[in-house]
């Protein structure tokens, strides 16, 4: 795992950074090695975490003999040794980024389609002067770019990478998707002119100009339903047959290796294949927190004796998490509404303790219908409910609980088009629609929706959508910047594409029966390990937030909640602003907690970047 930087001149070489400018900014990144290479126009910065082929063999920037490709990479391909054999690659060592290299020298663009794994690239063409930028097809691997400094085109694996090389001022276009979502997704950021890289896109810069393309969409994948398997069992043998499969690719490392181990569904399965698969003893790591509601680490524990693995656990104070809280910012770049960030950076820290790669279970709840706005997309299809919930919603605002208040909240009525992202919203506790109208001063600007398959149920339709949005933007950015924050690779085995496209195909009743969610995979983990583990309830990787906010993190609230600071940046109405701090402080609405998180995270950024 690495970071990249890289810098097209629009003038001559001349118009360059110095080689060693950016030396330490992705430090995090990549401690082992920094190097730098001048082509002409084109600067190229790597930060190396090396973990396949630790010699000077995988070290970057990487050339081709004849001079013509020079590549800097971050992340893994895990077929690539299959890739040498198969295309008879003259490699002199033995890394995965030569074989890429040596792929696209031989094929150009089609090799994209062929790499398998996480993956951001660049790669300048010596003799079409022509940079090529790609991203892997779920976007476990970050890739920002920008134009915004006029004098070039610059890119980095994060924001602060294009920070150091120009001047970069906040944007509030997407202002509402932040809002809304908790993030901004797709190509947007809050910065002006800074842009990502779609998962399975690739750009390429010529002259100047630059084309934006997709080598592979999801859409594509599985809008013509896909042929399943024609009975349970065999989607079951199927899809075991996918995660052996993924876990071992996953498996392959020249340094320690380890796994987390919340003591949930995805990371159990995940740990239980790894530790069969091995046949020794896994280490793996979990940590937790006094607070009894957000700690799982004795229900980790005992799935890990009961498959013999090196487990190690550590329990964290309040202390812990808000020393790790100062650093938000720094992590994430621009304001993140997903505070799981705090125990991720935890547990990355203490794995790096012992290991340099960890594979993680991210990924099953969204295609395997493991979350309960899945239940909310299905019920508000339902147009007798969405009526009667319309016609109840006043009575539960004036008279119910919090709980029921954002339950009901959901049947305000929105137009379809915005449903998957207000379930999503709501789940989450963060402003709807209506919400964001009356807050934000000016227009509301929300990004369009993705094409979704229109054979798709509407629980099945919200969990395409968070493929589309929630993993690359929000979850996936996560667990990257939290890893990374600690030189720690994670691997994440349930995202493999091919898994990815079985679990959109599977028929709903097979994801979820009843009550029961993530049925096949639930099936699958209980030949491995004993049912018994886990009936209990479904626990999130979060943080007594709420409780933070109105005790230890309250200075912070009302040091970047000022009316003074609102009205210097004018970005939203202060009086609105005051009347959820109030409802939330002194009138009791708990509920509204992650709205003045995201209030306060905005403002905090916006003095830090902010004219």
């Amino acid at each position: 795992m690495c970071g990249i930087v890289g810098f097209v001149s629009f003038r001559d070489e001349k118009s360059a950074p110095p080689p060693h400018f950016l030396k330490g900014i992705l430090n995090h990144r990549g401690p082992d090695r920094f190097a730098h290479t001048q082509l002409g126009p084109c600067s190229l910065w790597h930060f190396r975490l090396s973990v396949i082929d630790p010699t000077d063999g995988g070290n970057q920037p990487l050339s081709t003999p004849c001079g013509r490709y020079t590549l800097i990479f971050n992340g893994e391909v895990y077929n690539y040794r299959a890739l040498k054999k198969q295309y008879k690659l003259p490699c002199k060592g033995e890394s995965d980024s030569e074989v890429v290299l040596l792929l696209f020298n031989a094929l150009g663009l089609d090799s994209l389609a062929l790499l398998e794994g996480m993956f951001s690239l660049a790669i300048w063409d010596a003799q079409e002067k022509k940079l090529t930028l790609a991203r892997d097809r779920i976007g476990i691997k970050p890739l920002y770019y920008s134009t915004a400094n006029g004098v070039g085109f610059s890119f980095a694996s994060e924001v602060k990478g294009l920070q150091a090389l120009g001047e970069t001022r906040p944007s509030k276009k997407y202002l509402s998707d932040y809002l809304n979502l908790g993030f901004v997704p797709g190509q947007n950021t809050l910065f002006e002119g800074i842009h990502q890289i779609r998962p399975g896109y690739y750009l390429q810069l010529k002259d100047g100009k630059a084309n934006h393309r997709a080598f592979y969409s999801l859409f594509d994948r599985v809008n013509e339903k896909p042929s399943v398997p024609t009975s349970y069992d065999s989607a079951k043998k199927s899809l075991r047959d996918l995660i052996y499969k993924s876990v071992e690719d996953r498996l392959v490392a020249d340094v320690p290796l380890g796994c987390f181990l919340s003591g949930g569904i995805d990371s159990s399965l995940v740990v239980a294949v790894a530790q069969n698969l091995l046949g020794s003893n896994l280490q793996t790591f979990s940590v937790g927190f006094k607070e009894a509601a957000f700690n799982e680490a004795s229900h980790a524990a005992k799935i890990a004796q009961y498959l013999g693995c090196d487990h190690r656990e550590k329990i964290f104070e309040q202390k812990d998490l808000l020393d790790i809280f100062s650093n938000y910012l720094s992590m994430t770049d621009q304001p993140f509404g997903d505070t799981s960030l705090l125990p991720t950076s935890l547990v990355s820290q203490f794995a790096r303790e012992h290991v340099t790669v960890a594979l993680s279970g991210d990924g099953g709840d969204e295609g395997f219908l493991g979350y309960g706005m899945y239940t909310w997309a299905k019920r508000l299809d339902s147009v007798l409910l969405r009526k009667a919930g319309r016609l109840a919603y006043p009575l539960v605002k004036s008279l119910g609980s919090s709980r029921y208040k954002r339950a009901f909240g959901l049947f305000e009525g929105h137009k379809k088009e915005y449903r998957q992202r207000h379930i999503f919203s709501q789940e989450q506790y963060f402003f709807s629609q209506k919400e964001i109208r009356k807050l934000q001063l000016g227009t509301s600007s929300f990004s369009p929706q993705p094409p979704i398959p229109s054979w798709m149920s509407a629980q099945e339709q919200q969990a395409f959508f968070d493929y589309c949005w929630y993993l690359p933007d929000d979850l996936l950015v996560k667990v990257d910047r939290a890893s990374m924050a600690h030189s720690l690779e994670v691997r994440v085995p349930l995202l493999d594409h091919r898994i990815v496209e079985f679990a959109l195909s599977l028929p709903a009743h097979w994801k979820k029966r009843q009550s029961v969610t993530k049925y096949i995979l639930k099936d699958i983990l209980f030949d491995l390990v004993p049912k018994e583990f886990f009936d209990r309830p479904k626990q999130g990787f979060s943080v007594p937030l709420a409780q933070y906010l109105k005790g230890p993190l309250r200075p912070w609230v009302e040091k970047h909640l000022t009316r003074e600071i609102i009205e210097k940046y004018s970005w939203v109405d202060p009086d609105v602003v005051e009347l959820y701090k109030t409802c939330f402080f002194t009138k009791g609405d708990t509920y509204l907690y992650h709205r003045i998180f995201l209030l306060a995270m905005l403002h905090q950024w916006l003095e830090r970047h902010g004219e």
